[in-house]
């Protein structure tokens, strides 16, 4: 009978993290759509002031400024991005959601990562990484 109680409760757990996970994705890809927004209207401070810790203790903001200015003076407006794989991470040092898309820009392609951490149902980007040719050639 313990046994019995044991499975059930670990299925239940299983049950409520993947809802969790679920949820914690749908917020960490609203905010790539706001990221999406703030690089539209050239906000790129703005983009560096809401993010996380994570993000600031990695990049200054001069250089996360100038990165985000060449993508967009190099590959201009997104036109479409497709998400090719995402995971969710819960540590004792809290939830990460990492979203990977492959992207099309006006002038090239690129694979974008975005690392997000949530808590309070909210998340702040810690991480963001592009990789593309484009970028590098032009």
């Amino acid at each position: 009978m313990n046994v019995r109680r044991l499975w059930v409760l670990l299925l239940l757990a299983a049950l409520a993290a993947g809802c969790s996970s679920s949820q914690d994705v749908a917020v960490a890809e609203a905010e790539v759509a706001r990221f999406r927004q703030l690089m539209t209207a050239q906000q790129y401070s703005q983009i560096y002031s809401e993010a996380s810790d994570d993000l600031k203790k990695t990049a200054a903001e001069q250089d996360m400024v100038g990165l985000l200015t060449a993508i967009d003076r190099k590959l201009g407006a997104v036109k479409g991005a497709n998400k090719n794989g995402w995971n969710a991470n819960y540590s004792t040092s809290g939830t990460s959601v990492t979203l990977k898309f492959n992207t099309q820009f006006e002038r090239g392609t690129g694979e974008e990562t975005f690392v997000y951490r949530i808590a309070g149902g909210k998340a702040r980007l810690a991480g963001y990484n592009i990789t593309s040719n484009a970028l590098v050639m032009n």
